[in-house]
C-alpha cells in the first residue's frame, strides 16, 4: 500500500498529480472599521459639494489595485481598463463636480476609502461588497437625514 501525502494525488496507471493545498480561510470584516469610515467621509462630504461620489470611485479603484497586488493576484486585460477608466472618471468628475475646490477638499475621502480596500483586502468578496456599500449608504445618510434634522438647505440652481 503505498502511502499519499496532502500535497500529492496518485491516480491509476501510476501518476502523480500535484494537488493544489487549501487556500486560507477568509479574514473576518470588521464592520466598525468601515463604518467608522462611513461617517469621516460623510462629515466631509457636504464641503465638497457633489465631488465625493466620484471620490468614492477613485479611492475604491486604488485600493482595489493595491488589495489584489497584496493578495497576490493579477489582473488581467479588463480589469486594468476597468480601473484606469474608473481612475480618470473619478478624477475628473471629482473636479469638475465638486467646482474644483470640492475635488480638492475631497482627496482624504479617497485616502479614506482606500485604506477601507486595504482593510477589507483579505476578507471575502461578499465581505468586500458590504463594505463597499456601506462607504457610499452611510454619506448618503448623511445628507438625507442628518442636515435636514440640523436644519440645513442644499439649494442647487442651474442656469440663471
Amino acid at each position: 500500500m503505498t502511502n499519499v501525502s496532502d500535497t500529492e494525488l496518485h491516480e491509476p496507471g501510476g501518476v502523480t498529480q500535484p494537488v493544489s493545498t487549501p487556500a486560507s480561510a477568509d479574514a473576518p470584516l470588521r464592520l466598525w472599521v468601515h463604518a467608522l469610515i462611513g461617517v469621516a467621509i460623510g462629515l466631509i462630504s457636504p464641503f465638497t459639494v457633489f465631488a465625493w461620489p466620484f471620490a468614492i470611485l477613485l479611492g475604491g479603484a486604488f485600493g482595489a489595485s493595491a488589495a489584489r497586488r497584496e493578495r497576490g493576484e493579477r489582473a488581467d486585460f479588463a480589469v486594468s481598463l476597468l480601473g484606469a477608466l474608473a481612475m480618470a472618471v473619478g478624477i475628473l468628475g471629482m473636479l469638475f463636480f465638486g467646482a474644483i475646490i470640492g475635488g480638492l477638499i475631497a482627496l482624504p475621502i479617497v485616502f479614506l476609502v482606500s485604506f477601507s480596500e486595504m482593510a477589507a483586502a483579505h476578507a471575502s468578496p461578499v465581505d468586500r461588497g458590504v463594505a463597499r456599500i456601506i462607504l457610499f449608504v452611510i454619506p448618503i445618510a448623511f445628507w438625507l437625514i442628518l442636515f435636514p434634522l440640523l436644519g440645513m438647505n442644499l439649494n442647487v440652481n442651474v442656469g440663471g
